[in-house]
């Protein structure tokens, strides 16, 4: 088999790949456990809940609940993107999904984001309060659902947004939110006496 066949061979099997979101709380956990945290997997993904965390901390031990989401992330290719942003993952939301996550108090949010070449560490760690208000900030379609991208700034590569509108020509609250805090957010986790 030749490298160009091999490549080819690797991309369609990680085309044809079972649940992505697998993939997904994988990076998460050896994430979590690099910052400390203790990551156990629920059998049953019931309440939302992929991923229960540990951590033992002088105070006593506390514990998170977390869902975790996977996005494919994509070179833009759009000449309106290109001056704006380098990369984006999108994915869509229904208010149902959103009423199903806020209703599971203390919930945190992790989106890890990966390009067919290999997880770069972009992953996000949101609560879930504050996911499903930007979520509700972005592009809403006409048949209700939110169309959520999280696009990489072309010019500062360490700013990301969630685009609120589907095409735009600059960077401002009317057309984008700044999720750039919630990037590798580990510290939202602790509590706030901690």
């Amino acid at each position: 088999m030749s490298e160009d066949d091999e490549e080819l061979s690797t991309k369609e099997m990680r085309q044809k790949a079972g649940h992505q979101e697998i993939l997904g709380e994988t990076l998460a956990k050896f994430e979590f456990f690099q910052h400390r945290w203790h990551p156990y997997s629920r059998f049953l993904d019931v309440d939302k809940v992929d991923l229960l965390l540990r951590r033992r901390l002088p105070s006593g031990t506390i514990y998170r609940e977390v869902q975790v989401k996977f996005g494919k992330l994509y070179k833009c290719t759009r000449p309106w993107e290109l001056p704006l942003f380098s990369n984006s993952s999108w994915r869509f939301f229904t208010e149902k999904n959103l009423d199903d996550l806020t209703q599971h108090k203390g919930l945190y949010l992790t989106y890890v984001l990966s390009p067919d070449d290999g997880f770069k560490g972009d992953m996000f760690i949101f609560p879930i309060e504050d996911f499903a208000r930007i979520v509700r900030a972005s592009d809403k379609l006409g048949n209700g659902n939110y169309r959520v991208y999280i696009s990489r700034a072309v010019d500062d590569i360490s700013r990301w947004y969630v685009r609120r509108q589907p095409k735009f020509s600059t960077l401002n609250e009317k057309t984008v939110i700044d999720v750039t805090s919630y990037y590798r957010n580990f510290e939202c986790l602790r509590p706030h006496d901690a």
